[in-house]
């Protein structure tokens, strides 16, 4: 199915006869997302590029989001893009109109477009960032489902004001934080009531207080939400089996690549290493408890002709410790601006990927990662990560267990005989085309219309 509609997607935009459809410059959606630029977030990656498209084909696209402060990373507001912002409420809608309030006091440090990395890497808080880490820990003990909960109260009012202005066809509900879903359930009076769910509101890392309150707004909104996606199939599966949820009412969103940039060709070959030159591996990302980089770090630190860097935020001391012992080998380079991760991404020699030790959850950079034009190692967790197909049916890179050995032995290998090993990648380069994002929100905007043609019918 995903590669019957990513054919007709290369014909509409080819323009070999495939109209736009219809509604598609006529339908109005209001998206709900805390995580909206400018914040640098993996859910915020997601919808600038959703938003960015779907305004490109012609929906009128509007966002309600808080207004938070720019930052080193900060992404921009796609073109087209109404964005509507009220406070973020609590201590971080306090901090950000402090922050606007010294900024008018000095002159404007607009960027001028061209990205630039940070002057010094930045891998670790400071004190003013661990105290604000602390105050966050402190206030999600009591607000759900963490400090971000806190948008509550000024988003409730701004939403009904813009569902009364606007009177949009579509109401967008993006998870995560969950805080997303509760206001797009109180939207869906007058609207179609989207929910993307990306992963389930009760995880396996869903803390213990809030597993009940998680598991009841996950059931409401299965079954009031008009359609859910989710970024896995397993997911999927998972909320069917969960809440008896009809199949065609869940489908699968994931996560993508930007496929308006020109990238290399894909040709999977490492010269240099052909000609005993060093191996560079870049990991962009971040680390949680389910996805942990220890093996990787050990296994680079094994191997003398291998490079590491590491574009990731809030790394633990202890994995700084590597890049002491490394001799310049790693290198951990902080939060970068994403469109520089993007750029570091295409010089590299190989992108690693380390997968969740959840079995129904994908990295979204590994999906990133297909627009670089480079192999990928991806390093798993569970046996039953759904990467390891991913990667093996596209063709683009190898799979290996993320412990120690088996890292250091696919390194050693690739070290000896690198035309061999790239020899068993694929030579399609169309093979991952279904995942750009312009394709991804053709897909969305044509379930958009899928569903107001229904409620008009109704």
């Amino acid at each position: 199915m995903a590669r019957r509609q990513a054919a007709q997607w290369l014909q509409y935009a080819a323009g070999n006869g495939m109209a736009s459809p219809e509604w598609s410059n006529s339908v109005r959606i209001l998206l709900i997302a805390y995580d909206y630029p400018p914040l640098a977030s993996p859910q915020s990656i997601r919808w600038h590029y959703l938003t960015r498209e779907l305004a490109r084909q012609g929906a009128e696209v509007h966002v309600l989001a808080p207004a938070l402060p720019d930052s080193g990373t900060a992404l921009a507001v796609p073109a087209g893009v109404s964005v509507h912002r009220c406070s973020a409420g609590g201590l971080a809608g306090w901090l950000a109109r402090r922050r606007r309030a010294r900024s008018m006091l000095r002159p404007d440090a607009t960027a001028t477009g061209a990205v630039m990395p940070p002057a010094r890497p930045v891998p670790s808080l400071n004190w003013k960032g661990r105290l604000h880490q602390r105050l966050n820990t402190l206030i999600g003990l009591w607000c759900y489902p963490d400090s971000r909960g806190q948008w509550r109260r000024p988003a409730r009012a701004a939403l009904r004001t813009l569902l009364e202005r606007l009177r949009p066809d579509v109401v967008i509900g993006s998870h995560e934080p969950a805080v997303s879903l509760e206001l797009g359930l109180e939207a869906s009076g007058g609207a179609v009531w989207f929910a993307d769910l990306g992963d389930p509101v009760l995880a396996p890392y869903t803390p213990w207080r809030w597993r009940r309150r998680a598991g009841k707004l996950e059931a409401e909104v299965c079954a009031s939400a008009a359609a859910i996606s989710v970024t896995t199939a397993q997911t999927r599966e998972l909320l069917i089996a969960r809440h008896g949820i009809a199949p065609e009412r869940i489908f699968v969103l994931p996560q993508g690549y930007d496929d308006r940039v020109t990238h290399a060709a894909w040709n999977p070959g490492l010269p240099a290493l052909e000609l005993g030159g060093e191996l560079n591996l870049l990991y962009t990302g971040r680390f949680y408890p389910f996805r942990r980089p220890l093996a990787l770090l050990e296994a680079v630190l094994a191997q003398p002709r291998v490079r590491l860097a590491v574009a990731a935020p809030e790394v633990a001391p202890e994995y700084l410790a590597f890049a002491d012992r490394s001799g310049g080998r790693i290198v951990f380079l902080g939060e970068q601006p994403h469109e520089y991760v993007l750029e570091l991404q295409r010089r590299c020699d190989v992108l690693v990927n380390i997968g969740n030790a959840l079995a129904a959850q994908t990295p979204g950079k590994l999906f990133e990662y297909l627009g670089s034009g480079k192999p990928i190692l991806h390093c798993y967790s569970e046996e039953s990560d759904p990467a390891n197909a991913l990667v093996r049916t596209w063709g683009r890179g190898w799979v290996c267990r993320n412990d120690r050995a088996d890292i250091e032995a696919f390194l050693a290998s690739l070290l000896a005989s690198p035309r061999e090993r790239c020899a068993e990648l694929s030579r399609d380069g169309d093979a991952a085309a279904e995942y750009g994002w312009s394709m991804l929100a053709w897909r969305l905007l044509q379930r958009c219309g899928q569903w107001v043609g229904d409620r008009h019918r109704a």
